[in-house]
């Protein structure tokens, strides 16, 4: 009967393929452009993508700060100006489009990135209002 469970449940159980995104392709989708990310279905921070691996990101309250980012195998990571501790996520592409997912963290906790553009970020403290 356990086994049974098991392969019913494997034969149900949606499978979600996921590609790494290398750091050329991660360069190409983000340069000059602004990347939503949610988390949970809610918005959870934006980030605009600047030649030479600069970026800033922008909380979900709408204060920004300046960062850098570089990879690490197949890790991306970054660094902001406030925040001593480098952070560093894997970038993948699923079926339903981008994702990244922190080092460390649960495997089903995971940012989804939801929207592209390339305006940049509106700050608070820039004089304008987000």
């Amino acid at each position: 009967m356990k086994y049974l469970s098991l392969i019913i449940f494997l034969i149900v159980t949606p499978v979600m393929a996921e590609t790494i995104v290398s750091p050329n392709e991660f360069e190409s989708l983000s340069t000059d452009k602004t990347l939503y990310f949610s988390k949970d279905g809610k918005a959870y921070g934006a980030e605009h993508f600047y030649k030479g691996r600069r970026s800033k990101w922008r909380y979900s309250n709408g204060i920004c700060e300046d960062g850098e980012w570089f990879t690490q195998g197949e890790l991306f990571c970054f660094n902001y100006e406030s925040n001593i501790e480098t952070q560093c996520w894997t970038f993948f592409k699923t079926d339903e489009g981008y994702a990244a997912h922190a080092e460390g963290a649960p495997l089903d906790e995971f940012l989804k990135l939801y929207h592209i553009d390339k305006k940049p970020l509106l700050c608070k403290g820039d004089g304008l209002s987000v």
